[in-house]
């Protein structure tokens, strides 16, 4: 079976190009999906009104599969997590999708290109922890929901 990534289409103005307006994410086993705390998101929205560092907005327009594998239909909803690691300029971002019945679990992992190593149920769950803890570690930290 083929791997599978996800390109997620980003809103903008009639005048942008689709492909400037979105990032492609190196997907995960699925098998095993990995749970994210619905918490994550609340608690970066409450940080985001007090830290201008932090950005929460609606702009995700569409998430499309690329590669043969499960469908998207089952998927309620979608967010992005994107940050900064302050000291070495390091990027990073996530994919998640809610389904149904299991919550929020981790699809894919950014920069595409980038290599994914340890996503274990507990470096994930330490690496949001560390994000909110420690949020002054990090710069521009963004969460990215679809918008309505």
């Amino acid at each position: 079976m083929s791997p599978i990534n996800y390109k997620v289409i980003l809103k903008g103005s009639q005048k942008e190009n689709k492909d400037d307006l979105s990032l492609t994410f190196k997907g995960i086993d699925l098998e095993k999906p990995i749970p994210i705390p619905s918490l994550i998101v609340m608690e970066l929205k409450k940080l985001s009104e007090k830290n201008s560092d932090i950005v929460a907005f609606q702009n995700i327009e569409e998430v499309i599969k690329i590669g043969s594998g499960p469908s998207l239909s089952g998927f309620n909803y979608y967010y992005i997590i994107l940050f900064t690691k302050a000291k070495q300029g390091e990027k990073s971002g996530y994919l998640i999708g809610n389904v149904k019945k299991q919550g929020d679990i981790l699809l894919g992992t950014w920069p595409f290109n980038g290599q994914v190593t340890d996503l274990s149920l507990k470096k994930i769950q330490g690496i949001f922890n560390h994000l909110i803890q420690k949020s002054e570690e990090y710069n521009d930290i963004s969460l990215i929901t679809a918008s309505k």
